[in-house]
């Protein structure tokens, strides 16, 4: 048998060992400017090689597609029964001797030699003129001029060529109406309110016109009307002169047949109960008009029912069916789940910096554990909390096993995770301050010279400002010897030149913990050296007795509970933590008290806005009855964090004699938000209504200060730092309160 292919082999190879011809030589004609060399770089026939007329055919091509040449053709010849000479025959294109422009007003001739692919001395190519020519027009679009004509004209000039560029700019159009038909289903008004494209009314409105601008109105009023029930509507435009100069824009919707949803069913292998699966739906009561947009989520949905329960390639299919009505169309969904997967492998893919485990311990799906939505989702969403990288992708890798995926991590890591900043900034309470800081987010302690790769926490900074100085070591390690257990240290310094006295502190604090699924339980141990000086004896006497230097020692144990979607940016879940700290007793120093602190935060996304409830609540007391609670330890209220509306710290106790906040031992504050999203996760705006009191113990909450207001808040990406302004107004104010407050809190670098 191998014989036998072997001589057949040879029998269909013969014809062409015997014609095959060496080649003896490559000549080549016609060449002026380019070297022969380089015509002979862009040719895969070489002279000594075996002649063969597709690979020739093929180097003519290449040649042509070079753009050098206008003519290129070749030639066998001296042909013998053993060589052959090929002769090539080249007809170069012409160089530009220059370019000019004719007709242009909006932009000189140097501004239109920027747009083009051209130059004066460039091989002429017509086909980078033609992309020059649509170049010009674009740039004439986006100034206005959209209906601006472009041409092109090379003339010969001995072996160069002269290029013209005619433009007809025309006049810049505007809108000066727009006009429906008669028959439309909505109201002028709301449609035109959909429209970015609007009708001239000076000095207000230019009605300018941009086609990629009316291009996506057309697109919203048609999704308009097929998330109306017009399944088959169709939006069409037409330009008229109008009699008073500008155009008449008008549109014209054919709307057919308006469609109601009638019976949902479900066909295939459903795995759960109908009633069930309807409960999924976002589109569902029988009667309402067909939302093409609803339908779309309501086999998304589905989808995710099914990812959910393991099913990463079920299918689900939507059926149309007529029902005995004209316009009411039944809905079934034909289910096809597939099997349920498990994940095999699980691979990280596009880290360079970052090591495996980092991202490994971060992720929720684990091999041989069954894939589900809820799983892939939770693992994005913690990779995106650490603010490492720039994009994130999970997906499945499907197998020749049929119930076997590998689950594949793919990320694109930030430029930089370590910042060097040098900034400054203003807040309502710290005026304004300087910073210098240093912070690694990425740190690798076991990594020298890079240092970078660890998931570890390191940040150095320095605070300089005209109310406060403050200094800062701080290191954390989030997965000690590889487990959840974090650890860390800060070595620290503040020193806090309030109005009437000044505080300055410096302390070491021990920090450990460990984490569960959404529980987590840390230990702060700390020492502080405190000097309280300068005391404003007239203003504030009833703390005179407090001056001095004390050492506090106290350990704090926190209790968190969370269940929020993502740490970073969150719209759905709930925070809720619980601290106590003791000072003093067994743990000596001079300060002896026990504090107490309960905040929630709660957020649930409404439509495109984002409700968030924050509560804060507080209270200290001291655990040796001759020791009064020193000031810098109690709660004070007003601004950012308590009521906005209100001076920062005049919420609260005061001195008995000169009525100067001093501060008290129980805090609550209650902060209701709206939030929007202006730009993504960077730019927010924010209505809010605040709540909340100081007092020296638990008292009437009848008492509560109000306060109302608007503002933004802007989260620099890589620092995850807010910037936020607020502007509250005082719904309880007394005499000595302003109408209303600007509150600033921010830290900006330059």
């Amino acid at each position: 048998m191998r014989k036998l292919i072997l001589l057949l082999l040879l029998l269909f190879s013969t014809p062409y060992l015997l014609s095959a011809q060496t080649i003896k030589n490559i000549e080549i004609y016609g060449n002026k400017r380019l070297s022969e060399q380089v015509v002979r770089s862009y040719l895969q026939t070489k002279p000594g090689l075996q002649y063969r007329k597709d690979v020739m055919d093929n180097d003519i091509a290449k040649l042509i597609e070079t753009g050098f040449f206008k003519k290129v053709r070749y030639q066998e010849s001296e042909k013998t029964e053993e060589e052959i000479v090929i002769k090539i025959y080249l007809e170069e294109n012409p160089t530009i001797s220059d370019i000019k422009f004719v007709g242009n007003k909006v932009f000189s001739a140097k501004k239109l030699k920027g747009f083009i692919d051209i130059k004066k001395g460039d091989i002429y190519n017509e086909i980078k003129l033609k992309t020059s020519l649509d170049k010009i027009e674009e740039k004439y679009k986006d100034k206005g001029f959209t209906f601006t004509k472009t041409e092109g004209d090379a003339s010969p000039l001995k072996e160069e060529v002269l290029i013209t560029i005619n433009i007809k700019e025309g006049t810049k159009p505007y809108i000066r109406k727009i006009s429906f038909d008669e028959n439309i289903f909505f109201t002028p008004t709301k449609i035109r309110k959909l429209m970015k494209t609007k009708e001239r009314f000076m000095p207000f409105k230019k009605g300018t016109f941009k086609t990629d601008i009316l291009e996506q109105d057309i697109y919203n009023i048609t999704n308009l009307y097929m998330n109306s029930g017009f399944l088959d509507a169709e939006v069409n435009y037409e330009f008229l002169e109008h009699e008073k100069g500008g155009l008449i824009l008008k549109l014209n919707i054919d709307t057919d047949k308006r469609y109601f949803l009638g019976n949902i069913g479900f066909k295939g292998t459903l795995y759960a109960e109908e009633e069930t699966l309807i409960n999924q739906l976002e589109l569902k009561t029988e009667g309402a008009p067909l939302n093409r947009s609803l339908l779309e989520k309501n086999q998304k949905k589905l989808s995710e029912f099914y990812l959910n329960k393991g099913y990463i390639a079920s299918k689900i299919t939507e059926i149309p069916l007529p029902s005995d009505k004209p316009d009411v169309m039944n809905i079934t969904y034909f289910i096809e789940p597939g099997n349920i997967y498990k994940a095999g492998e699980i691979k990280i893919v596009g880290n360079t910096k970052t090591k495996d485990k980092v991202i490994r311990r971060e992720l929720k799906v684990e091999p041989s554990n069954t894939i589900t939505s809820s799983d892939i989702l939770k693992s994005f969403n913690n990779l995106y909390d650490l603010n490492y990288f720039e994009k994130i992708n999970i997906y499945p890798e499907f197998t020749e096993q049929q119930d076997i995926a590998n689950v594949v991590v793919d990320v694109i890591e930030r430029d930089k995770t370590g910042v060097f900043l040098i900034g400054g900034g203003y807040s309502s309470v710290d005026n304004l301050i300087g910073m210098i800081s240093v912070q690694q987010s990425n740190f690798d302690i076991s990594n020298p010279w890079s240092f970078q790769g660890g998931g570890q926490d390191l940040q150095l900074s320095f605070e300089f400002g005209t109310e406060a100085k403050n200094y800062r070591l701080s290191f954390t390690e989030p997965y000690f010897l590889d487990k959840p257990i974090w650890a860390g240290f800060d070595i620290y310094g503040t020193k806090r030149e309030w109005r009437d006295y000044t505080e300055e502190r410096k302390g070491l604090a021990l920090r450990a913990g460990r984490k569960w699924e959404n529980l987590s339980l840390g230990f702060n141990l700390k020492t502080e050296a405190i000097d309280l000086y300068d005391v404003n004896v007239a203003r504030i006497p009833s703390i005179v007795s407090q001056e001095g230097k004390n050492r506090k020692n106290s350990l704090t144990a926190t209790l968190t509970h969370s269940s929020l979607d993502r740490r970073r940016a969150p719209s759905k879940g709930n925070l809720a933590k619980i601290s106590l700290e003791s000072a003093g007793g067994p743990l000596q120093g001079d300060i002896n008290f026990t504090k107490a602190v309960l905040e929630n935060d709660f957020y649930y996304p409404i439509k495109n806005f984002t409700f968030r409830s924050r509560t804060y609540a507080g209270f200290i007391e001291e655990t040796k009855k001759s020791e009064d609670i020193p000031i810098y330890e109690r709660f004070f209220g007003g601004g950012i964090g308590t009521v906005r509306g209100y001076k920062e710290r005049s919420i609260g106790p005061k001195d008995p004699t000169t009525d100067e906040p001093v501060g008290g031992k129980a805090l609550f504050a209650q902060n209701f938000e709206l939030v929007y999203p202006i730009y993504q996760d960077t730019l927010k705006g924010v209505f809010f209504c605040d709540i909340g009191n100081v007092w020296d113990s638990f008292g009437d909450f009848s008492d509560l200060r109000k306060g109302a207001g608007a503002g933004i808040k802007f989260v620099v990406p890589i620092l995850n730092a807010p910037i936020e302004i607020y502007y509250g107004i005082a719904l309880d104010k007394k005499p000595t309160d302003d109408n209303g407050r600007w509150h600033v809190g921010m830290s900006f670098g330059f």
